[in-house]
């Protein structure tokens, strides 16, 4: 197969590890620019040495080139649903950025239109490619810590103004929520990690950060299909570095971040084994692994095989955030089931 011809959509910070990456495989080429001020487009063109590139006025006449083979949708959150749904009519392989979607009604006519188009699709849940979670992966396929009864992971990151993407994520409209906006890569990892989908949630949120539109902190627990259980947080408020907390607490063992304590599986140990890993520890997207992200997304096109984090899988960890939104809204437990019949799903 020739190159992959990619457009662009959006300008903003992650944008910039997107072309980067696709930069470093042969098999594709950013030819396509578009975000709704040229001017950045341009900028962004030149700040990466991208001399062989159209930058569109529109993002209707970037997916309209035939040169255009597949997205990268790097836009703000409330967007991702039209840009999807248009560029799967156009025939477009995509990759979107979280979240997908604020709402299960939209997530909903997203999937039908993937699915009619039958494009691939990856979603950017880009922290599977990062050290840690792919050793405790590991760990999980080998069950070095037998049945998960009970999973912990949080999400805590202070985002205000020193971020560039402040100026958006406050805003209800655009972000809708803390678990949307960024938390669901913690309900993505528990989904990942236990290999159970969720079945039922209960959740709990306030606002300290009153220049925020929704509240910022969340705390959820979860049950799962096989009976595990489960808790999550996500805070923006947090007055420490940036953390993502994982804790699995299995029938042979446990893992809590990067140390597990598994006696049958690293026999004769005696304490806890540390591994000295890349940690999922920086908000920073220059520190999160992209290379692998897109270098799994040209797979996909080329092969013709689905993601295992496609917009279908992906789905249902939005499902979870919904869920979680809304019973801290209504303050009662909410079925997954429930989301899934609102989404038309």
């Amino acid at each position: 197969m020739s190159q992959i011809g990619i457009g662009i959509a959006g300008m903003g910070w992650v944008a910039g590890e997107h072309i980067k990456a696709y930069q470093k495989h042969n098999d594709a080429k950013v030819v396509a620019l578009w975000n709704r001020t040229k001017a950045n487009a341009e900028r962004k063109a030149k700040e990466l040495g991208l001399t062989d590139v159209k930058i569109y006025d529109t993002y209707e006449a970037m997916i309209a080139d035939p040169a255009v083979q597949a997205l990268s949708l790097c836009t703000p959150p409330n967007s991702h649903p039209r840009e999807t749904i248009l560029a799967a009519e156009a025939g477009k392989h995509i990759l979107i950025e979280k979240s997908v979607a604020n709402d299960p009604v939209s997530l909903g006519a997203m999937l039908k239109a993937v699915e009619k188009a039958q494009v691939k699709t990856v979603v950017g849940f880009v922290l599977h490619w990062n050290l840690q979670f792919m050793w405790i992966k590991k760990m999980m396929e080998e069950r070095a810590i037998g049945d998960v009864f009970y999973a912990e992971v949080d999400y805590w990151h202070n985002i205000g103004p020193q971020y560039v993407q402040f100026h958006w994520n406050r805003r209800k409209e655009v972000a809708e929520s803390v678990l949307l906006s960024a938390g669901c890569h913690a309900i993505d990892a528990l989904r990942y990690f236990v290999g159970q989908e969720i079945t039922e949630v209960s959740a709990y949120s306030n606002l300290r950060n009153d220049v925020y539109e929704y509240d910022t902190n969340l705390v959820g627990i979860m049950k799962f299909a096989n009976g595990a259980i489960g808790k999550t947080s996500a805070s923006f408020d947090c007055q420490c570095p940036y953390l993502f907390n994982i804790d699995l607490l299995g029938n042979k063992g446990t893992i809590r971040d990067n140390k597990i304590w598994a006696q049958e599986y690293f026999a004769g140990s005696t304490d806890w084994v540390q591994v000295p890993t890349v940690r999922p520890d920086s908000g920073d997207v220059s520190h999160h692994p992209f290379d692998g992200e897109i270098a799994h997304f040209i797979e996909c096109i080329q092969t013709g095989n689905e993601s295992h984090i496609n917009l279908a899988d992906a789905a249902k960890t939005h499902a979870v955030c919904y869920a979680m939104d809304r019973s801290a809204r209504e303050n009662r437990p909410i079925t997954i089931a429930e989301i899934y019949a609102e989404a038309g799903i």
